[in-house]
């Protein structure tokens, strides 16, 4: 192999490992600090290379190992989505990083300018469209330095993400006048990188110290079931035995005290009619132990369908036995006593998986979807509501299911300025032992400190917990244990300022790097024109 074939591959592969190691390792976030560096050197080396997609082709071996360190535990459930997924991010990440250093190539500006903005902007939009994918968000490798990141309830993730980026570019800055003018003249940089890493993380600090918990308090309990997805959950002879433990549990951990109680995701498996739940012999069973409880609330994953009429949206079903077309949903459902059934739709469904993408654009696609452990179907994302209620109107509940738990602006955005807190359910038992559980899980305490609410969250099997407004765990339930949790959530309100505002970092970046790019292919143009008639 030819020596700057190697340097240059070893540039891209350095980066793709500091990149992924905090995915693998939450501990060792850190490293993200200085783990652009590498491909900043690489893209300083041959930005001007004559084969102009030469940093494109290394840039995707990079970001290629970080996606498959990010997330190789996708294998575990279907091996061609995690093929799909891993090759589809890297590739749009290389596109990304390959334009960034191709408008400032034609612009001539510093790779930092047109970096931020296309980067950034690229995170905002890959939490909106089909192939939604934002897990390897920079701002989601500081999951586990919740002390660090309590200004998120100002700028979210991406605010992660800017002061990663900001930070990589002055350690490369240092770097390279390192190897200008030597160690002696990098006292200036060095010092500003170390306010760079210490203003946020004071400023952090001081939130974290001054946070005054507050609102009025309520019991709650929940339970983890613990059921096997792959050999368990989705036999039909043993869901009414499932339900049936889930009871029998509750009954011994319900008393007059508990106003609310929790189960997982798709608790209840077979499909309840929406306009007729009464005709589900579960949703009766769960009628039933309420009538023995007035006060208790209960909130839990449900299968619900609606039947369609001579309008068929892209994606929806067909009953072969029973000869109708309807739309089925991932559903939170919420029982308040003596009112009627409230209905969440999951709607950012696993691409390929829950819902293949661009199905609305291309109706065939409805028809497939990947195995999911035994399970597949493709899910409809229409929303009704994205809140629950109390019966006075009092109370809020923010409903988030699984996946959508990666979301923070989705989030954020569906929240209700009264009194209530957050509560997420799933079940994380897909993904067996491994990295994934364990980073979904962390992202529970970002979403409390987005919206400065408590969060319970509840898995059928994963990590269940109780998780105040500044992100820190209140109490946990262990991995693959059937377990129950009892404890104090506050109902606090009001909006935070990222709540109120929403990915507005995101926003902007997204909309100035599309205009940079313009600008940039339309000066490639002239430059072109100029050349060709000179």
């Amino acid at each position: 192999m030819d020596t700057n074939i190697r340097k240059n591959l070893s540039f891209a592969l350095t980066s793709g490992l500091l990149l992924g190691i905090p995915w693998i390792i939450p501990p060792f976030f850190f490293l993200i600090f200085i783990a652009w560096v590498p491909l900043f050197q690489l893209e300083e080396n041959i930005c001007h290379n004559q084969n102009r997609y030469a940093l494109f082709n290394y840039a995707f071996a990079g970001f290629l190992l970080w996606n498959i360190l990010g997330y190789w535990w996708i294998s575990q459930v279907q091996w061609l989505g995690a093929i799909l997924i891993i090759l589809a991010n890297s590739l749009i990440q290389a596109l990304v990083f390959w334009s960034a250093s191709r408008v400032r190539t034609i612009l001539r500006i510093p790779l930092f300018f047109p970096f931020l903005l296309i980067w950034m902007g690229y995170e905002h939009f890959h939490n909106t469209w089909d192939l939604a994918w934002p897990w390897l968000n920079l701002g989601n490798s500081l999951v586990t330095a919740l002390k660090l990141i309590q200004w998120y309830e100002f700028t979210g993730v991406r605010g992660g993400s800017l002061w990663i980026i900001l930070t990589n570019f002055a350690v490369f800055k240092a770097y390279e006048i390192y190897q200008k003018k030597g160690l002696g003249s990098m006292a200036p940089v060095g010092a500003g990188i170390l306010l760079l890493l210490l203003v946020p993380s004071f400023v952090s600090h001081q939130i974290y110290r001054n946070f005054q918990e507050g609102g009025e308090t309520v019991k709650i309990a929940l339970i983890q079931p613990n059921l096997d997805p792959y050999t368990e959950k989705f036999v039909p002879e043993k869901q009414a035995q499932h339900l049936e433990e889930f009871f029998r549990t509750a009954e011994t951990i319900c008393d007059d005290e508990i106003l609310y109680l929790f189960g997982p995701e798709t608790l209840i498996v077979q499909q309840i009619d929406e306009k007729n739940p009464s005709a589900s012999p579960y949703y009766r069973q769960l009628l039933d132990f309420q009538q023995k409880h007035p006060r208790l609330n209960c909130l839990l994953g449900v299968h619900s369908y609606q039947k369609l009429g001579n309008d068929i949206p892209p994606g929806s079903r067909f009953d072969r036995e029973k000869d109708f077309y309807y739309e089925a949903f991932n559903t939170a459902l919420f029982l308040a006593p003596g009112s009627a059934p409230q209905f969440y739709h999951k709607t950012k469904l696993v691409p390929t998986f829950e819902r293949m993408p661009f199905v609305q654009y291309l109706g065939f696609l409805g028809r497939f979807s990947l195995e999911l452990g035994g399970y597949n179907g493709t899910y409809s994302y229409r929303q009704e509501s994205t809140n629950f209620v109390s019966p006075d109107g009092s109370t809020s509940i923010l409903p988030i299911v699984c996946f959508e738990s990666v979301f923070g602006p989705y989030c954020a955005q569906n929240l209700s300025q009264k009194k209530g807190f957050i509560c997420m359910i799933t079940n994380d038992g897909w993904w067996k032992n491994t990295p994934g559980y364990r980073h979904h899980y962390n992202f529970s305490p970002i979403r409390a400190i987005e919206c400065r609410r408590d969060l319970v969250r509840v898995a059928n099997t994963g990590i269940s917990a109780i998780i105040d407004a500044k992100g820190m765990v209140i109490a946990q339930t262990p991995w693959w244990k059937k377990a129950t949790l009892i404890g104090k959530i506050h109902l606090r309100q009001g909006h935070t300022f990222f709540a109120r505002h929403g990915d507005y970092l995101g926003r902007i970046s997204l909309a100035l790097g599309i205009l940079l790019i313009i600008y940039g292919v339309i000066r490639n143009l002239i430059n072109k024109k100029k050349n060709e008639s000179g």
